[in-house]
């Protein structure tokens, strides 16, 4: 939208339809409709081929020696100088969404832009991925304003770990523990957009939370 507001699973068609109604509703015609569905398709299953990628299914099983289910899909923008740029995360653990156990959750990011603190990069703080999901207050993430700071937030003390400001290149691609705790800057730059694509797996069997938004499902990579 013109606010460049992040997208929730755009490898569902359900989802991208229900996210862009707004613009379905100002398309006149029949033809122009059927038209705009059909890009709609040809998107979703474009994601979806990214979350199968071979490639990538190859990396979680060597990782983990088990086999992985895709369970969402997400691209967050922070455009330069758009309404949701500034949205910075707080530091959490996707994991805490889904609550998979024994380090079955994976995050992977496919960065579309280079980043750093002034256009909003990732921070991390390494090694917390081994101290398991933490307590966590639930707050908006989807659905936050521009004026909030999404993510849950963890109920734990963070100075005992080292945190990276995570600079980045177009290009790379980052597989992350569901466990590791992270947040974002805001994007502050007039000129430089941070977008990513973020494809989020678990390990095949474990159970996990749907979530009342991410309605979580196993997706087969084969």
């Amino acid at each position: 939208d013109s606010g460049w507001h992040n997208i929730m699973n755009p490898d569902r068609i359900e989802f991208l339809i229900s996210q862009c109604h707004k613009k379905f509703l100002k398309k006149n015609g029949l033809i122009d409709k059927i038209n705009y569905i059909s890009d709609l398709i040809k998107t979703s299953d474009l994601f979806r081929a990214y979350l199968k990628d071979k490639r990538v299914v190859k990396i979680l099983e060597k990782l983990k020696k088990k086999k992985f289910v895709g369970l969402m899909t997400h691209v967050i923008f922070k455009h330069a100088k758009s309404k949701y740029a500034k949205l910075g995360w707080v530091p959490h653990q996707d994991n805490s969404y889904a609550k998979m156990k024994n380090g079955s959750y994976i995050t992977t990011n496919l960065f579309l832009h280079s980043a750093n603190k002034d256009n909003g990069c990732l921070y991390l703080y390494p090694g917390s991925h081994k101290i398991g999901l933490v307590d966590s207050k639930s707050y908006y993430s989807y659905n936050a304003s521009s004026s909030q700071k999404p993510g849950n937030r963890v109920k734990y003390d963070l100075n005992q770990f080292h945190k990276i400001d995570l600079e980045i290149n177009k290009g790379d691609f980052l597989v992350m523990s569901g466990n590791l705790i992270h947040g974002s800057y805001g994007n502050y730059s007039k000129k430089l957009s941070r977008h990513l694509l973020s494809f989020n797996y678990g390990v095949k069997g474990e159970k996990f939370s749907p979530g009342i938004t991410a309605k979580r499902k196993s997706i087969s990579l084969t």
